[in-house]
């Protein structure tokens, strides 16, 4: 095997990684759907390529193959660019983000899952609040934002 592919490999494995933590899953989450060991998906993120029959698997999990091999997202490349306006865009991903924040604490405050002075900790909130963000997010930037928008965060939240 060439130095050449062996840093190639090296890099999927990376990048299988990043795609897995992307998507907040675990290894035995990714093992379980696949029918595997853990210990296998250990070493696909950390020496051994993962095959693409498992990745085409994966896909109907929601990774992003074409990340996986390439370090591009494809994805994004589906819209035209130039008919993007970037600060309309920023804005609703900072409006979607805001607002995801103040659901999920008002969930927590709800829940009385605050600390004793009301404090909520964004970080081990960290999933939720970007489930919610995505959530929203879509609902601004499609114009679909509504009260079934919320219901949907809150509808994630609740089953967390």
């Amino acid at each position: 095997m060439s130095s050449k592919s062996i840093v190639s490999d090296l890099n999927v494995c990376s990048l299988f990684q990043a795609e897995r933590k992307r998507l907040n899953l675990s290894q035995k989450d990714v093992a379980n759907f696949l029918g595997m060991s853990s210990k296998q998906v250990s070493r696909w993120e950390s020496s051994i390529a993962i095959p693409s029959d498992k990745l085409v698997q994966l896909a109907s999990m929601g990774f992003d193959a074409a990340f996986v091999v390439t370090g591009n997202r494809d994805g994004v490349s589906l819209v035209n660019k130039e008919s993007i306006d970037v600060e309309s865009a920023v804005d609703a991903a900072c409006y979607a983000a805001r607002e995801a924040l103040l659901t999920v604490y008002q969930a927590k405050r709800l829940k009385n899952e605050l600390g004793e002075n009301g404090e909520f900790d964004a970080i081990k909130s960290l999933s939720l609040i970007e489930k919610a963000t995505r959530i929203l997010a879509k609902a601004e930037l499609t114009g679909n934002m509504s009260n079934d928008s919320i219901r949907d965060v809150l509808s994630v939240i609740s089953n967390d």
